[in-house]
């Protein structure tokens, strides 16, 4: 079984976007993280409980006008490591881009 070693615990912060599809990203992110249904239905965002987020994600480095920005680029669950593990092991092109998390 292989590991990312280093990476279980790293945490990041992002900017999010105002339109219909980037809520709705936001939304399937916080449900697969484990954010707490009442809140999310009550439409409320408790910055505490967005700490306690845990799960798997994909990010990119990305540089607009000399300015450099992570982008989020996939997220699922925690449970759905190991699937996404092995899949990203075998599909690996080897030409960079992602920062592996």
């Amino acid at each position: 079984m292989f590991a990312w070693t280093g990476f279980e615990t790293r945490s990041f912060t992002g900017r999010l976007y105002c339109t219909e599809r980037a809520l709705w990203k936001l939304n399937r992110f916080l449900q697969d993280f484990g954010y707490d249904a009442q809140l999310l239905k009550d439409d409320q965002v408790d910055e505490k409980a967005l700490c306690k987020l845990r799960g798997v994600v994909r990010t990119s480095c990305t540089t607009l006008n000399g300015r450099s920005y992570q982008n989020l680029d996939a997220f699922a669950p925690e449970a759905d490591w190991e699937a996404l593990e092995c899949t990203s092991l075998a599909h690996n092109d080897g030409q960079g881009g992602s920062d592996g998390l």
